[in-house]
């Protein structure tokens, strides 16, 4: 088929980005002016990593404002948070302003003996050359984690007005730093309330640690981001998506069948990506060009084939058995109210009423306005039901 008309995982551009073009233009209009700091909500293979990568390369020609990507994933302490975030505005800097001696001084910081760092730090001064003296002394443990992580952020501060620039932190899946304690959330508090040109924006997929961070009336971070939440795809989007990238292979789909693979993905982008690949290749292996729904049925079971071995691991790492017990009932149901599931399992409706809350908070689960539930992952629902 030559080029793939589907790009299935990992960091998505246009053409294979599509549906998010209203809220990019507004998260872009916010970070030109760093109006806000800012927390991204989604559920996973909702695209929250394709949304930032995307906001960077929209505020690329902004050479004022430096856009550093952090990924928490990656962080298991303070001094890695602090190495990850310091590397990051650097490097990001560098790129910009074409000034490698920075990155190589990062990556020596390490590896080189304490006389040789020193000096590479001594050449550079200014406020990187400071931070990299502070980062050796953490290294040969003569501060502690928390004397690091202020002087990290004190050097945002100096840097941006050292170099005259505005910098725009983008930490993803920021959730993994709940395991670090609260020290981090007090400092980042003082440093949003004095520092108007570095600004942040968290994004995320636990709604419950999340909330432990940013939205409870005691949390330090309380009203201090505004709050956007990404939802599935809508209909519109992905039947137009579908229909042009199938095009680039030589395949129609009536708009009817491309509904259908809407509903079967459920608007999801990482799933609306995979059914696609896996149609064309359906269509292609019987040498048609037109899509049916036949073939959507045949790559629909395709891909719960392919995603088993994942969705297992999911429902037995992540869930106890009673929150397994309620996933697979409302899964069977489609949609149920508490008192409905409570019905199903044999108990009652208190029992199972904070595992409810906390599937919701998981992202597991997910309820509309008359209070029924449904699993937020659509898939992994179909293949629950399935079982």
């Amino acid at each position: 088929m030559g080029t793939a008309p589907f790009q299935v995982g990992g960091i998505v551009e246009p053409p294979y980005f599509v549906g998010r073009e209203d809220e990019l233009r507004a998260l872009a209009a916010d970070a030109r002016t760093l109006a806000q700091n800012l927390l991204i909500l989604g559920a996973r293979r909702h695209g929250k990593s394709s949304l930032l990568h995307n906001l960077k390369r929209a505020l690329a020609e902004e050479k004022s404002l430096v856009v550093p990507y952090v990924n928490c994933l990656e962080v298991t302490s303070y001094g890695d948070l602090h190495r990850a975030m310091v590397d990051a505005l650097i490097e990001e800097y560098a790129k910009v302003h074409r000034l490698s001696g920075w990155v190589e001084m990062l990556r020596a910081l390490g590896k080189e003996g304490i006389l040789a760092a020193l000096r590479r730090v001594d050449e550079i001064g200014g406020s990187v050359g400071e931070v990299g003296r502070i980062y050796l002394r953490f290294r040969e443990r003569e501060v502690d984690e928390r004397e690091l992580l202020r002087a990290g952020f004190a050097f945002f501060r100096t840097f941006a007005k050292e170099k005259r620039v505005r910098v725009l932190f983008l930490l993803d899946e920021f959730q993994e730093t709940a395991s670090l304690n609260g020290y981090l959330f007090q400092l980042l508090k003082q440093e949003i309330d004095r520092t108007p040109d570095v600004r942040y924006i968290f994004s995320g997929s636990s709604v419950r640690m999340l909330t432990s961070i940013f939205l409870k009336e005691d949390a330090p971070l309380y009203l201090m981001v505004a709050r956007h939440t990404m939802e599935p795809l809508g209909e519109v989007d992905v039947v137009a998506f579908v229909r042009e990238r199938l095009g680039t292979a030589g395949l129609s789909i009536s708009e009817d069948v491309a509904r259908l693979l809407h509903r079967r993905s459920g608007g999801i982008p990482f799933y609306v990506q995979k059914l696609g690949l896996l149609v064309a290749q359906e269509a292609a292996l019987a040498k048609r060009k037109r899509i049916s729904e036949s073939h959507v049925a045949h790559a629909f079971a395709r891909m719960l084939e392919e995603l088993e071995g994942e969705f297992e691991v999911r429902w037995v790492s992540r869930l106890s058995p009673q929150q397994r017990a309620i996933v697979r009932q409302v899964a069977q149901a489609g949609s149920a109210r508490l008192s409905e599931v409570a019905k199903r399992m044999g108990v009652s409706a208190p029992a199972i009423s904070s595992a409810m809350r906390r599937l919701k908070d998981m992202m597991i689960l997910q309820s509309d306005d008359a209070g029924a539930y449904s699993v937020t992952d659509v898939v992994f629902g179909a293949w629950l039901a399935r079982q």
